[in-house]
């Protein structure tokens, strides 16, 4: 939790003749006090709290919002090509309108979490703005992945000509692509990774491999999985740093991924019965098996650990060594929250927090409908809908036993987008901005 300044007075208050301090001096403490009991004794703060305040509102009614690095940006899709405008998460002024790329018919979305820039993608295009600014500085025409380290990855594949596949005939069979919308029905020839400046797009490295692959960025480095190696490659150089041949049994289906301090490897068709083969990321040593049996369909989430999937549940996995740690109850998703593991119910709901080793519950969250995490994995934007209230909404810090509450949005309605610094949450008429201290 932030400091908050109580009082400007700068000088130190010193007793009076009579022994008691100045009456400035217990008007501070009382402050202090007060807030102090709003987070020990977790009662409802009023809209204008200590822990939040109400810094704007924006005449949003038919735009989607995001938050990020201290902005507040809209998409108004009335206009073609629709209109992106940038708001001060200080102060609300309006700091730049521009016309974004062409929508088409494709997806259009906005990364506002890079300091600095706003990745605007469409289908598989990027085009990278100043945030300060507006300014659109480069354009991506193939998909554009950030690394989390001020570099992006390009990749292009190159197919056998006449391989691409007919969408209308619905022929069954694995499908090939990741750059483009055009699928194939045979691996790449080849694959090309470029590393590039995010900021400018200037190529950093480049490199080709043979046949189609994946990749998946470690949180400090970039592992390329090909069909006979998992390579781990430096973001800025390109360079391998650790290398694994396969071996020459693991033809057929393979995906991959990397979870926390292990890579897991998958022989077999998704959900499916399969084998999986752990390794170090440190090392790419082998560290552990696991079989991995038909879920026969299931639904179930796991992210950031390792974990099987049945028809009924997911078991949690050591990532050390393949073993069983604990079981769900069969009603809910795992997502990794710090060294804890969040469950959510199947309609998104948040449940608990609960250990990552013993799934004991750690913080109980029956009473919150929606959850949304806050940037660089400092913890949770939490919100629920009362009767005659409107919205309340409470932050959970990464490690924290506690759900420290923010306020109240009258008429807010979910999901409010949350950074930093920052809450913006969609109301009848517009978008309340608010700035928090957690």
């Amino acid at each position: 939790m932030a400091l908050i300044e109580l009082s400007p007075e700068e000088t130190t208050a010193q007793p009076g003749p009579g022994g008691l301090p100045p009456a400035y001096v217990y008007r501070r403490l009382g402050l202090l006090l007060g807030a102090l009991l709003v987070l020990v004794l977790g009662g409802a703060a009023p809209p204008q709290s200590l822990l939040w305040r109400h810094v704007a509102f924006l005449p949003l009614r038919d735009a989607d919002f995001t938050a990020g690095d201290g902005q507040v940006y809209a998409l108004d899709f009335t206009t073609d090509p629709p209109t992106i405008k940038a708001w001060s998460g200080r102060t609300g002024r309006e700091l730049w309108e521009i016309s974004g790329p062409a929508a088409a018919d494709g997806p259009y979305a906005i990364n506002a979490r890079i300091p600095g820039l706003v990745l605007v993608n469409v289908r598989r295009s990027t085009t990278v703005l100043d945030s300060r600014t507006g300014t659109a500085l480069w354009n991506s025409t193939t998909q554009l992945t950030p690394l989390g380290t001020g570099t992006g990855l390009i990749t292009t594949e190159r197919f056998r000509p006449g391989t691409e596949y007919d969408q209308e005939s619905g022929d069954p069979g694995i499908l090939y692509g990741t750059s483009s919308d055009v699928l194939h029905t045979e691996p790449a020839l080849s694959t090309t990774l470029r590393g590039v400046d995010l900021r400018t797009g200037r190529e950093l490295w480049t490199t080709t491999v043979p046949g189609s692959i994946s990749t998946s960025w470690s949180g400090t480095a970039l592992v390329v999985f090909s069909s006979d190696r998992i390579a781990v490659r430096s973001p800025s150089t390109g360079a391998v740093l650790r290398e694994r041949r396969l071996d020459s049994d693991t033809a057929g289906q393979v995906w991959a991924e990397t979870v926390g301090p292990v890579v897991l490897l998958h022989h077999g068709a998704y959900g499916e019965d399969e084998q999986i083969v752990a390794y170090s990321l440190d090392t790419l040593d082998e560290i552990w098996q696991q079989e991995q049996p038909d879920s026969e369909g299931s639904s179930f989430g796991c992210t950031g650990m390792p974990c099987l999937r049945s028809r009924d549940d997911l078991a949690v996995l050591d990532p050390g060594s393949g073993a069983v740690r604990w079981r769900t109850d069969g009603t809910v998703d795992l997502e990794a929250f710090g060294d804890a593991v969040l469950q959510v119910q199947a309609a998104g709901d948040p449940r608990a927090v609960v250990d990552r080793r013993t799934g004991r519950t750690l913080v109980d969250l029956e009473r919150w409908t929606i959850s949304t995490p806050l940037p660089d994995d400092r913890g949770l934007l939490l919100m629920r809908a009362e009767a005659g209230a409107g919205l309340v909404l409470g932050v959970l810090p990464t490690g924290g036993t506690q759900v420290q509450l923010l306020g109240r949005v009258p008429g807010g309605t979910v999901p409010c987008r949350a950074d930093t610094d920052v809450v913006v949450c969609q109301g009848d008429s517009g978008v309340d901005l608010f700035r928090y201290l957690s």
